[in-house]
């Protein structure tokens, strides 16, 4: 991910161009930034996390018996 501005609005120019979009000028801004975050949350998803990482709860599934 590019941690210069420039690149990175470069970056988003080109998957908008890319994808036949057009930003109103006056949402560029907003938009890119939402963008950063975006990228910033698929860098989290995709990093290796540790087993403490996992979900404390542990879920059981039982047979209920018939007749109590």
């Amino acid at each position: 991910m590019p941690d210069d501005p420039e690149a990175l609005g470069a970056e988003f120019d080109m998957f908008v161009a890319r994808a036949g979009v057009t930003v109103p000028a006056d949402r560029r801004t907003g938009i890119l930034a939402g963008y950063a975050e975006f990228r910033a949350q698929i860098a989290l998803l995709h990093a290796p996390r540790p087993h403490t990482a996992e979900m404390a709860n542990i879920f059981r599934l039982t047979k209920l018996e018939s007749g109590a």
